[in-house]
């Protein structure tokens, strides 16, 4: 079958069954999976296990005592070249309990709203609906397909590194299902994304009788929250934010303690690296005597997708296959982070945002386009049967980049 008619072919079949797409979809956001609800990641984990049993997937729920369980869909395909495919998925939404059940799916006119309709419930169904799909087509021309949907997604504290070196090591290519931006735009480039925290340790004194027998932790750590933040933009598209702050204990009191929490987003791995020397040389200027510094960074760094060579090849193929499809189609580098930093992490090329259209994520606005739905499933149909040329494929062996090395 020839690629046109194979996604036209897909979009039909999805543009057919979208009023049970609807239906599936308010059961998938009826679940309750805020992060730290283990019992409700569970029940989606099982509903969308059974969903992959029943287009012939291996499957595997991987059993976590204190976290939500996740999926793992192994489809092994007709080819006979060296070609697996990894779609990233996660089941996880950062809305606490109760919001499913407050907010049951929706529509108006075109939109569908739910939390976690478009981060990602609606754009995981796609994924289901287009791989039944091409079952129903019996065209499977991978060598394998892995299909990963993880519970963690959303937090910076992760237990999926097992899981992602599993099913990445090895693969040639990962599209991963975050929603499409609103204006239609797939992504083919992310920022890197770091955490740190700042700890200020003072001497805490009467505020009244003796304040000059403290040493004021607040004060020095506002003057290094503004010399840090002074960085932002110092390089090509990093930006340094200050998020959380606190300290103290009571007005009266010189406080001994303070911390604040901050957000890097960068391009390139070398620019994380040069702003961490430029911010331990501005930890040195003080503003008050005696105050002792303490610089933490958070565990897992989420890695920058870079656009590569194979990158590019790759979204020319999303571009080509729009166009079979009738409509123009851009790729774009966003600052959000998402699970491709962990194909970066393993040099495996990777194009995102290969879900339906959707926006105002992680808001009671968040919201899915319903005619983008068959389009977009067959958009990733195209690309899942769509091998990259042998020139531009992954670093091979599972071998991570030089970068990431270095970070890891």
């Amino acid at each position: 079958m020839d690629l046109h008619s194979l996604v036209q072919s897909v979009e039909t079949y999805v543009r057919q069954r979208l009023a049970r797409y609807i239906d599936d979809l308010s059961t998938l956001c009826a679940f309750e999976t805020f992060t730290f609800h283990k019992a409700g990641i569970d029940q989606a984990t099982d509903w969308l296990a059974a969903r992959l049993k029943a287009l012939d997937m291996e499957v595997t729920i991987v059993e976590r005592q204190d976290w939500g369980n996740d999926l793992l869909g192994r489809l092994p395909g007709q080819g006979d070249h060296d070609d697996r495919v990894v779609l990233l998925a996660h089941s996880d939404t950062v809305y606490p309990v109760g919001t499913a059940a407050m907010r049951p799916l929706r529509r108006e006119g075109n939109r569908l709203y739910a939390p976690g309709v478009c981060d990602m419930k609606g754009c995981i169904l796609a994924a289901l609906y287009a791989l039944e799909a091409l079952q129903a087509l019996n065209y499977r021309p991978f060598r394998e397909l892995r299909f990963l949907c993880v519970s963690d997604e959303e937090i910076n504290v992760r237990h999926c590194d097992d899981l992602m070196e599993l099913v990445l090591h090895d693969a040639q290519r990962a599209l991963v299902l975050e929603a499409a931006r609103a204006n239609g735009a797939i992504v083919s480039a992310r920022k890197g994304n770091a955490g740190y925290t700042l700890r200020a340790y003072g001497r805490s004194a009467h505020a009244g009788v003796e304040p000059e027998k403290g040493r004021n932790a607040i004060i020095e750590l506002a003057h290094q929250v503004l010399q840090l933040a002074s960085l932002s933009g110092w390089r090509e598209g990093l930006t340094i934010t200050p998020g959380l702050i606190s300290g103290g204990i009571a007005t009266n009191v010189v406080p001994d303690y303070a911390e604040a929490r901050f957000d890097l987003r960068f391009l390139r791995l070398e620019d994380k690296e040069a702003t961490e020397e430029r911010w331990l040389a501005l930890l040195r200027q003080q503003r008050v005597p005696g105050v002792r510094l303490e610089l933490e960074e958070d565990p897992h760094l989420k890695h920058p997708l870079v656009c590569t060579p194979a990158a590019q090849r790759m979204a020319e193929q999303a571009q080509s296959i729009a166009s079979l499809l009738g409509f123009p189609l851009e790729h774009v580098l966003t600052g959000g982070a998402s699970d491709a930093s962990y194909a970066a992490l393993y040099g495996v090329p990777a194009l995102d945002g290969l879900g339906p259209i959707g926006g105002n994520d992680h808001s009671p606005d968040e919201y899915l386009l319903l005619d983008s739905v068959p389009t977009r499933a067959a958009l990733l149909a195209g690309l899942i049967v769509s091998p990259l040329p042998a020139e531009t494929s992954a670093v091979r062996s599972g071998q991570k980049t030089a970068a990431a090395q270095r970070a890891h």
